[in-house]
């Protein structure tokens, strides 16, 4: 299982700005066989998002505070297939956490392509990406939470 966090670098374009490809869990005390590893905790409410992206705002966006959940599959992206606002830069006003449940594909961002794969876990605040999907499609759970941009 892998950690992506995504934000923006110092030139304004969408790039991973963590990576954890192990998790570090630790045993949760009084549960004796049980551990935990935290993956991402916010520190406002509604949690503040990064600047506003490079590419297109979706329209899709639960005001501030609210949550929405939900499962997106993708079918597979290949080479002469028309491009969406599913596979270009778009950004959306919503911390997501977003784990990829079956295949992969390549998460598009500012600073380019970034290969992502059943497992991972991904954490957007507001960062502009895209997703082309790989050979087998993609199943994603988000779980996406209104937010408001950086001052």
């Amino acid at each position: 299982m892998r950690l992506l966090i995504l934000g923006v670098d110092s030139s304004g374009q969408s790039c991973v700005t963590e990576q954890r490809e192990a998790l570090d869990f630790n045993d949760i005390p009084g549960l004796p066989g049980s551990s935990i590893a935290r993956l991402f905790n916010t520190i406002s409410s509604p949690p503040e998002l990064g600047p506003p992206g490079e590419g297109e705002k979706a329209s899709d966006n639960p005001p501030p505070g609210l949550v929405t959940w939900y499962t997106v599959t993708h079918k597979p992206y290949g080479p002469g297939d028309r491009e969406t606002i599913a596979t270009v830069l778009h950004h959306r006003n919503v911390l997501e956490l977003i784990f990829i449940i079956e295949g992969g594909g390549d998460m598009i961002l500012g600073d380019g392509p970034h290969r992502v794969e059943a497992g991972d876990c991904i954490v957007m605040g507001g960062t502009s990406h895209g997703l082309r999907p790989g050979p087998q499609g993609c199943r994603l759970m988000v779980f996406g939470i209104g937010g408001v941009q950086a001052a």
